[in-house]
């Protein structure tokens, strides 16, 4: 059972919900950087710079000054109420990224719309918040498929090529992507209900909020756009 668990908190480590916005424009970025204007990701690394500290960076400092002053617990947040904090914190900075994005004449109204869903996300739990604790690791898993089918639906030809060595140039289509992502999906939530830190329903509600996200963010760039 310690094995389970030490493989469980690997998952949950791994697949960590901030990374999900860097993680899609760098899969973006790499197989058609010509939504950006760009020939490779390489001349877009400001954007990817910018967007990892504004959604990974900034908001872990966030939860790491927070315990320090005692505000949680734990870094995992593992109260419900004590959430409310980084929810607010990772909600700014999100929202500020989304509102330069929208004003971009560089970036791509899908890649707005991802930056827009998980905006939606962070603020959708923080409501559910109040009645009932929601996996945030699910939401994430959820919404990296639910972002996968949106680039399915706007570069359906699109794919990554990646070096390995043995095997020569691999194709990674975004379709195979979204095979992946629903794996992982499926691997968070069971991560996290073998670390005993949610209950299914929360689990459940995580996968629904993550999922819809992303699409409410699409309406949502068209609209502002």
């Amino acid at each position: 059972m310690k094995e389970w668990k030490l493989g469980a908190t690997a998952v949950s480590v791994i697949f960590h919900p901030l990374g999900v916005p860097t993680l899609a424009l760098v899969f973006l970025l790499w197989a058609n950087p010509y939504a950006f204007g760009v020939n490779r990701i390489g001349e877009k690394w400001q954007l990817v710079f910018t967007v990892a500290v504004l959604t990974m960076v900034i908001p872990a400092i966030s939860v790491l000054l927070m315990r320090l002053l005692h505000l949680v617990e734990d870094l995992r947040v593992s109260e419900r109420m004590q959430r409310i904090g980084p929810y607010i914190a990772s909600g700014i900075f999100y929202s500020w990224l989304s509102r330069n994005l929208l004003a971009s004449d560089d970036v791509p109204i899908v890649f707005t719309a991802i930056s827009l869903g998980c905006t939606v996300a962070i603020f959708l739990c923080f409501v559910i918040n109040v009645q009932f604790k929601i996996s945030l690791h699910t939401v994430g898993a959820s919404a990296m498929t639910a972002i996968f089918l949106l680039l399915w639906m706007h570069y359906p030809y699109a794919n990554a090529v990646v070096s390995i060595p043995g095997w020569g140039a691999v194709r990674i289509s975004v379709m195979t992507m979204i095979f992946l992502s629903v794996l992982v999906a499926g691997l968070v939530g069971t991560a996290r209900l073998i670390l005993d830190i949610h209950r299914p329903s929360e689990v459940y509600w995580g996968y629904a909020a993550g999922f819809i996200s992303p699409f409410l963010g699409l309406h949502l760039a068209r609209i502002l756009g």
